[in-house]
């Protein structure tokens, strides 16, 4: 039997495919009361809940453990079967088994979800039958019981999920970048980059390993842990192999150089957002997509929710909503990405106690204002630069009311929090969609004068 341990999304997908498979369960959940499963999981016979006090019962029937990405690795549960010498794996490694379609596998500290979803609608336009999902949308399990295999899969994965990786091949793998991120769950830099690093781990010789060269100290090191066929990636830098792009044009390398396709009319901003693109065309490139369909779909392509999603324009004032954005280095990116003058909204609850990351870009004379809201403003407050003017209030409702108030024609509103949502909210996309309410209020008249 299994014992699957977190019953998030991910890990009833889990329970769901075991049980089509006609296998008896146990669950664990330590967030959940047993009255709040799901009829179809809680009524059903195969399934035997489980408590704290009952892992040592089952442990001799126990053969494997199916871990969800946010159950923390010290968790006494997960450290018991560990220390029985029970395997522990992961959802993608135990989907990994059944399907019979080659992965593309796509990680990084931001912009995972994005890249996944251009490179999913790149395939789709030029013909593919494409499964996307993973950390991001939906988990690969639920790709086994589709009624046709799709030809491919594009998959967005979490160091979480590849912690637990053992057999799993993507025959081409993605790192984006890496930031500080995660270091409540990882010890230390070093074992979120091992964990990251796993994407190679099982890839073979005529497999392909992607990466930009913006980072040179994680670049040398995914030189040596590829497996892979590597073909970097490089942003405002002409490179002798690979692919770069220089201002709206993307070249493959070589002597001469080769223009691939143009960015032109291309809408996502930012410079991390053409290492996002270039990650895509070169999946595309690879996969054999034509560069008119590439083109095609970037012009189209709006991005997704809370990501640098731009919101509206009222009086003037742009606002965009970077819910998404939950640590500074995600934040200092966004910050970077637009045009001031910049009001930028900031807060929630830290993963991190140290936002000097924030400092300089903050210090940069396009951000005119900054709003702190939430449990952790304190903690922010303390690294602002003197130069920049700041509020600081509880909400995100009355961090809105004071931004609007500030803003002047030509500015722009960013919420981009560097913070989880968790100290009001159950999740980022539920603190984005309040920003969004809120600022869609504007239309309706202005906000009053805070209290």
């Amino acid at each position: 039997m299994r014992c699957i341990i977190g019953l998030g999304k991910t890990g009833l997908a889990v329970v769901r495919f075991l049980l089509n498979q006609g296998e008896r369960v146990f669950v664990f959940d330590d967030r959940l009361k047993e009255k709040d499963f799901p009829d179809w999981l809680s009524r059903n016979p195969l399934v035997t809940p489980i408590t704290l006090q009952e892992i040592e019962k089952i442990l001799p029937l126990v053969e494997e453990c199916v871990v969800s990405p946010g159950v923390h690795p010290n968790h006494p549960v997960v450290c018991r079967f560990e220390e029985r010498g029970i395997p522990v794996i992961s959802e993608i490694e135990l989907a990994f088994r059944y399907i019979s379609f080659p992965l593309v596998g796509i990680t990084g500290s931001c912009g995972k979800s994005t890249t996944v979803s251009l490179v999913g609608e790149i395939l789709r336009r030029a013909g593919w039958d494409v499964f996307v999902g993973g950390n991001f949308g939906t988990p690969l399990i639920e790709s086994v019981l589709l009624p046709k295999p799709p030809a491919i899969g594009v998959v967005e994965l979490s160091s979480f999920q590849l912690e637990r990786v053992y057999t799993a091949r993507f025959s081409i793998a993605g790192i984006l970048n890496l930031y500080p991120n995660h270091l409540d769950y990882h010890p230390s830099m070093e074992a979120y980059f091992q964990a990251k690093g796993r994407i190679f781990l099982n890839q073979r010789p005529q497999d392909w390993a992607l990466f930009p060269l913006s980072r040179p100290l994680w670049q040398a090191r995914w030189c040596r842990v590829a497996r892979g066929r590597v073909i970097p990636l490089g942003v405002g830098v002409r490179l002798f192999e690979g692919l770069y792009a220089l201002e709206d044009v993307v070249f493959e390398g070589g002597v001469p150089p080769q223009k691939i396709l143009s960015l032109e009319g291309c809408s996502l901003p930012g410079r991390h957002n053409r290492e996002n693109i270039l990650m895509a065309v070169a999946v595309a490139r690879i996969l054999g997509v034509e560069p008119e369909t590439i083109e095609g779909v970037l012009r189209s392509f709006r991005g997704l929710p809370h990501r640098l999603e731009w919101v509206g324009e009222w009086n003037g004032v742009a606002y965009y909503n970077d819910s998404k954005s939950t640590t500074p280095s995600s934040t200092r990116v966004a910050i970077e990405a637009l045009p001031g003058p910049l009001i930028v909204i900031l807060g929630g609850k830290a993963k991190l106690a140290d936002f000097s990351e924030l400092t300089g870009v903050l210090a940069l004379e396009k951000v005119r204002c900054v709003v702190v809201y939430g449990a952790s403003r304190k903690t922010i407050e303390a690294f602002l630069p003197p130069r920049v003017r700041s509020f600081s209030v509880e909400s995100l409702e009355e961090a809105v009311k004071i931004a609007c108030r500030e803003a002047k024609p030509g500015d722009t509103v960013l919420l981009s929090p560097a913070c989880t949502s968790w100290d009001a909210y159950e999740n980022f996309e539920v603190r984005g969609e309040h920003f969004k309410a809120l600022v869609c209020a504007l239309g309706k008249g202005p906000f009053p004068e805070p209290s």
